[in-house]
């Protein structure tokens, strides 16, 4: 890869996926990419030789547009890359910007080994020798098309709904947070795995996970199956998007294998799939927030139409008590009909909290924290609400309620210290209860799924 410092500024990288052997490359890294053909040093031509019909019978390409770069010579079946470097990558600078650039291309799923001018001049046969034993084991590799054979991911907790936005707001915990393990396998479909004691299937049909895995193999026919670890900490039935971490986590996995050839928008789309296996509906109030990251409005489900939303610091505390509210029982007890004055009051809360995130308005985010809809129904099933809610308040948070469907019930607070005193009310009132439960005291994720 040409060590021209101002390639990187043509323009901003995708990061959602560039697609194609390009991965979003600019017109301008074409005319970039064409120009080095034209004056490719010695050892490069002495390269190219080799590579450009080889005992491999694979396919390379020289001067290649990847993303915001041009690689030295490339071959997308194994995304592997081969850089031939000069020596200006021993100056500081361009030390700097090579780190940087093999970074961001990892990122991107793609190996690459490097050789310096000498090496190929000099040494030719060693440097082949070492080519064909990289392609050797990639070729043998779990992937079996190059690039990583596993992927690990931390896989955020969510709230849904926060308070008036039933199935279109939603927002990322930074804990808990799910583990989960992808590798792409030679079996086709889904194989499944759980290393947990909450007795989920492992038919992918019937798992969460499983169903947004399976969609995303129909449409990435170059490879024949998926196989899944998994580890949650995410209780099912908590309420704080479990079932959203499963789906949404592994697509993200499987897709950082595959080069992150599909976008966030492709990765909702599969895992909503879960989601219907969870409940019967492809909602994506909280797997839009797990792989978007910080807080996201659903303005539109058919066609999918995600929007970030710039919040504020918030500090959230979260308590559940020990009991599972199924997000298809909560639902069916919903009515299937409300009148238009306490429409017109829902929609004024959300319009009221969707400005009050932009406009970084602590007040007026608590005082759109209202549902006049759905929590009126749904607190019923949860025990000690209203004092939960009433205590919380006086603590100085700006206000909550249910999480998705229950039974944990948040808060939202400008600062740590207040969120830690919503906390210990929270636990003043189930103690006194005699009800068991757990709590969380963190910040929005403002980067949602992470690869581990």
């Amino acid at each position: 890869m040409k060590s021209v410092l101002s390639e990187r500024f043509f323009f901003s990288p995708s990061r959602d996926g560039g697609l194609g052997m390009h991965y979003g490359a600019h017109p301008l890294i074409f005319k970039k990419a064409e120009e080095l053909r034209n004056r490719m040093t010695h050892a490069e031509e002495l390269l190219w030789n080799y590579l450009k019909i080889n005992e491999w019978n694979l396919k390379f390409r020289r001067q290649h547009p990847l993303s915001i770069y041009v690689a030295d010579f490339y071959c997308h079946k194994l995304k592997l890359i081969i850089e031939v470097d000069g020596e200006i990558h021993n100056n500081e600078d361009v030390k700097r910007h090579d780190i940087e650039r093999e970074t961001n291309l990892k990122d991107l799923g793609l190996k690459i080994i490097r050789f310096k001018n000498d090496e190929v001049i000099t040494k030719l046969e060693t440097v082949l020798e070492k080519i064909k034993n990289e392609i050797s084991d990639l070729q043998n590799s779990p992937s079996g098309a190059g690039g990583l054979g596993t992927a690990a991911v931390l896989s955020p907790a969510t709230v849904a709904n926060i308070v008036c936005g039933f199935d279109i707001l939603g927002f990322a915990l930074d804990c808990p947070c799910d583990e989960l393990i992808v590798e792409i396998s030679n079996e086709p479909g889904v194989h499944i795995i759980n290393n947990d004691d909450f007795d989920l299937p492992t038919e992918a049909e019937k798992n969460v996970s499983g169903a947004a895995l399976l969609a995303l193999l129909e449409e990435a026919t170059d490879i024949k199956g998926l196989k899944l670890t998994s580890k949650k900490t995410i209780m099912p039935g908590s309420g704080i998007g479990s079932s959203a971490a499963s789906a949404a986590g592994v697509v993200v996995a499987a897709n950082h294998l595959l080069g992150n050839r599909f976008t966030k928008q492709d990765l909702v789309r599969f895992a909503m799939n879960g989601e219907k296996v969870a409940c019967g509906v492809k909602h994506a109030d909280n797997i839009a927030p797990c792989i978007y990251g910080g807080v996201t409005l659903i303005r539109s489900v058919f066609p999918l139409d995600i929007i970030s939303i710039d919040a504020p610091p918030l500090h959230v505390t979260v308590v559940h008590p020990q009991i599972e509210v199924r997000t298809s029982d909560a639902r069916q007890i919903l009515k299937q009909q409300v009148l238009l004055k306490d429409a017109i009051k829902q929609w004024g809360n959300i319009a009221g909290l969707v400005a009050g995130f932009i406009k970084h308005d602590y007040d007026l985010i608590g005082r759109s924290l209202e549902d006049f809809i759905i929590e009126p129904v749904r607190s019923i099933l949860i025990p000690g609400f209203d004092d939960i809610k009433k205590a919380s308040r006086e603590a100085g948070a700006l206000g909550g309620g249910i999480s998705g469907s229950g039974p944990s019930i948040f808060m939202l607070s400008k600062d740590a210290q207040t969120a830690c005193a919503v906390e210990a009310a929270m636990k003043s009132i189930y103690d006194k209860m005699g009800v068991a439960y757990h709590t969380h005291v963190t910040t929005i994720n403002k980067e949602g799924v992470k690869i581990a």
